[in-house]
């Protein structure tokens, strides 16, 4: 991913970074006060935050720095953006509305969903270019 990609993509996971930040004491906070099996998947979505907060981090050094991040790189974002999503729905299914309002669930969603999200639409695949080049 290179060019526009790179900084719409930097802006994607600058915004899904702060919000794993600003969720993990919270997440901490409340893990104590939930039933046995409930804290098993909180802990599971604390972990998905640090994982998640970490691999932004680290993407935003790479546009920064290489102006560039490797088509890897990106879609491991996507897969540990599953894996928070996933933590997330659980969530929803076994606490209340107002508790996964603390715990920015939504918010998370929507942020993993936007950054699965750059880079798409906007382009042409390298196929479909050259189809229509050899057309011509």
């Amino acid at each position: 991913m290179k060019g526009q990609a790179v900084y719409d993509c930097k802006a994607k996971c600058e915004e899904l970074g702060k919000c794993c930040h600003n969720t993990k004491n919270r997440c901490i906070e409340k893990m104590c006060q939930v039933e046995k099996e409930d804290c098993k998947k909180m802990g599971l979505f604390l972990k998905c935050l640090m994982v998640c907060e970490c691999l932004c981090c680290y993407i935003c050094t790479c546009c920064c720095e290489h102006e560039e991040v490797t088509m890897s790189c990106f879609a491991e974002l996507c897969c540990k953006c599953d894996k928070l999503m996933g933590c997330c729905k659980s969530l929803k299914g076994c606490l209340s509305k107002d508790m996964c309002d603390y715990l920015n669930c939504d918010k998370l969603m929507t942020c993993c969903g936007a950054c699965k999200g750059v880079g798409k639409g906007k382009s042409k695949s390298k196929k479909s270019k050259s189809k229509k080049s050899k057309s011509k």
